[in-house]
């Protein structure tokens, strides 16, 4: 049975979820305390023997709470097994695809709803369930000698069904040898009883429980069908030994402080997983402990088995995993590195693995075990951050290992990494955002349409293709060349002044222009472009962290040509902002922060106010006025604000205010950008751009 919606109500810092399509593996996406583990906390409640708390109702709805809401509702879709288990139990009803569970917060139990099927409710005598067995039985013992009735034990049917076939089968053999000898005198009476007691209606395969047709089909769902949810969130963390003794302990519930030797584990549980996955029994052990060679025989079986079972989730070169017996009834867990030429090196124990390592193996060893258990087969797992901590091969492991318990589990996780999302069809990546005025959680099935900001890590994993074009050869040698700037506001400007130019003869269109996160990233950026085949030139200010920059690029082989400074007549400018006329800039600056500062006693600025002031640039001298009103709220002068003021006016054509002077300085910057592309391509040859890639490999 697979969830395809939900909704969740009143739990805890969620209002109305309102209704939401899930796939098969989806993936929650928010910021801390956005209510991600909320609502997979709020799934649980679908399971049939969870228990509400009133501590999780929501304190905002004491009202609506006064009335009976629906915390959590599902509606499930039934597989094709349980469709046909379910025609086979109640022939006379229409085939059923889906169910709905839903749990109030004035009932104990889980509800259903089956829509468009009209469910007899008033009691059925022809149902084939354990009531109507019952009935049969005292019925049937209704009719003997009062004699025989006063002698004959009737406890087994005046209760509940039993609740499986080996309880059902013994009270049924007690109760009959039982009659056998109180009516041993009677053999009609005998004769009787065996007809019902052999009777293949009435084994208890057969057997329904409920009086109604309504309450017989929702107690056989309850019992064989119902959908069962299971949350991971402690991750708990292997070390290097494993003390037997303490840990036998705590398997026979006599607890100690700890399961250490030099270092612990957490739990026992975690051993116990350990040992599942490595198919590892401690009778077994035990027994051949005091024989070296059939001891090793049977750990390197078990070691074999562990190895083959965490290496499919485990990305880079291969482990292999010892587990050796040691005097003093300790077990070392010894990890290997196996390479792709088969050598193997880094042999020791696990605890002298990096703590990254170390959480990796725990997690893998963890989450494998509990989802291979036969318990949890079919189950819904939630999974609460399943891959923090994890560098991104490791996170993408984990995925891996997601994608394949889809096949036989549904899987729903709450993630913070773009390296676990890897399906962005809507139903299977899902938006958790908080309002913060009403600290109500909600969620996006249109995820898009959320915050920037939460959409921050879907933004980076869509963005993946990009970045995978960065180190594709084939596209980086056939791809126009690359235009690499320092800042945002340096690529809004050079993609809004060509538009706004119209010019074809400098038009900036042949070019790719790449903002780099900041400064720092300028230099790394252009040489893994280069490295990889892409015509790369570099536009910088005049700061002296460009001028560091420049010197940087030179001496890992960039020829100057591809360094381009911001220049106009023959002189270095400190911004790009230098090529809009003073007078021109200020209008924006004016227009942005009349508003913005009003209350702060802002008055227009003037090209003298500006002019006026001991530093390089029209962005420095602008900062030096801003700090000289720091008292007085102004805060820092924001050039990015000023930049888009100017980009929306001329994709709005409100351009008045820019002159023609800033029009044709702009020309001058794609004039000299066109020089220097046209230099290179007459000075670079064919081995030229090979080499970089060449040595990288």
């Amino acid at each position: 049975m697979r969830l395809r919606k939900f909704r969740v109500r009143a739990y805890r810092c969620i209002h109305d979820s309102g209704e939401i399509n899930v796939g098969d593996l989806a993936a929650f996406v928010g910021r801390n305390e956005s209510g991600k583990t909320t609502i997979l906390q709020a799934l649980t409640l679908l399971n049939r023997d969870e228990q509400v708390s009133e501590l999780d109702l929501c304190d905002e709805m004491s009202e609506e709470l006064k009335e009976e809401i629906r915390l959590a509702e599902g509606e499930f879709e039934l597989s094709q097994h349980e469709i046909e288990l379910l025609k086979e139990k109640f022939p006379g009803l229409p085939e059923m695809k889906k169910i709905r569970l839903y749990r109030t917060n004035q009932n104990p139990k889980v509800l259903y709803e089956f829509d468009d099927i009209e469910l007899k409710e008033d009691e059925d005598k022809g149902l084939n369930s354990w009531e109507n067995f019952s009935k049969q039985i005292l019925g049937f013992l209704d009719t003997l000698p009062n004699h025989l009735r006063i002698q004959v034990d009737t406890k087994f049917f005046d209760g509940p069904a039993p609740k499986n076939q080996e309880l059902f089968d013994s009270g049924m053999a007690e109760f009959s040898n039982q009659f056998h000898v109180i009516a041993i005198q009677e053999p009609k009476v005998i004769e009787e009883w065996e007809k019902i007691y052999e009777n293949p209606e009435n084994q208890f395969s057969n057997l329904l429980t409920g009086e109604s047709e309504k309450s017989a089909l929702q107690n056989f769902i309850s019992s064989e069908l119902h959908p069962r949810f299971v949350y991971f969130s402690d991750y708990k963390k292997i070390y290097g030994n494993i003390n037997l003794n303490e840990y036998l302990r705590e398997e026979k519930g006599e607890r100690a402080d700890s399961i250490e030797f030099v270092e612990e584990f957490d739990k026992a549980e975690t051993v116990r997983n350990l040992f599942y996955l490595a198919e590892l029994d401690m009778k077994e052990l035990d027994e051949v402990k005091e024989s070296p060679s059939k001891c090793i025989k049977l750990l390197n079986a078990a070691s074999n088995r562990l190895t083959s079972k965490l290496n499919p989730a485990w990305k880079g070169d291969p482990i292999h995993v010892d587990l050796r017996y040691n005097p003093g009834n300790i077990m070392s867990v010894v990890i290997s590195d196996v390479h792709r030429d088969g050598t193997i090196t880094n042999t020791g124990l696990l605890n002298r693995r990096a703590e990254g390592f170390k959480w990796t193996f725990s997690f893998i060893v963890n989450f494998a075990a509990e989802t291979q258990r036969a318990e949890l087969k079919e189950a819904i797992l939630l999974l609460d951050e399943p891959a923090r901590n994890l560098h991104p091969t490791q996170q993408m492991g984990i995925s891996d290992l997601l994608s394949d318990l889809a096949g036989s589990n549904q899987v729903l996780y709450a993630t913070h990494s773009p390296f676990m999302i890897f399906d962005y069809t809507p139903g299977n990546l899902l938006v958790v955002e908080l309002d913060k005025r009403k600290h109500l959680s909600r969620i996006f099935y249109d995820y898009w349409n959320a915050d920037d900001k939460t959409l921050t890590p879907i933004l980076y994993g869509l963005c993946r293709g990009q970045v995978d074009s960065i180190v594709d050869r084939e596209i980086g040698t056939n791809s126009r060349p690359i235009i690499i700037v320092e800042t945002m506001s340096d690529s809004m400007y050079l993609n809004a002044f060509d538009k706004f130019l119209q010019d074809p003869n400098i038009s900036m269109n042949p070019l790719n222009i790449i903002a780099a996160y900041n400064k720092n990233s300028v230099l790394p950026l252009a040489i893994f472009y280069r490295n990889h085949g892409y015509r790369t030139f570099v536009l910088l200010d005049n700061s002296e962290e460009s001028k560091q920059i420049s010197a940087q690029l030179v001496s890992n082989e960039f020829s100057p040509v591809q360094t381009i400074f911001f220049e106009r007549e023959g002189k270095k400018l400190e911004s790009i902002e230098d090529y809009i006329v003073l007078d021109d800039y200020l209008h924006a600056v004016n227009q942005t922060y009349e508003i913005k500062l009003r209350q702060e006693g802002f008055s227009n600025l003037s090209p003298q106010d500006v002019s006026s002031k001991e530093s390089n640039g029209t962005v420095n001298k602008l900062r030096k006025i801003w700090a000289e009103h720091r008292e007085d709220d102004w805060g820092e002068f924001d050039n990015e604000e000023i930049t888009r003021y100017i980009c929306e006016k001329i994709t709005l054509e409100e351009t008045s205010f820019l002159s023609d002077k800033t029009k044709d300085q702009f020309r001058s910057l794609y004039r000299l950008i066109a020089e220097r592309i046209r230099q290179y391509q007459n000075v670079a040859t064919k081995p030229d751009l090979d080499k970089f890639q060449k040595a990288k490999a």
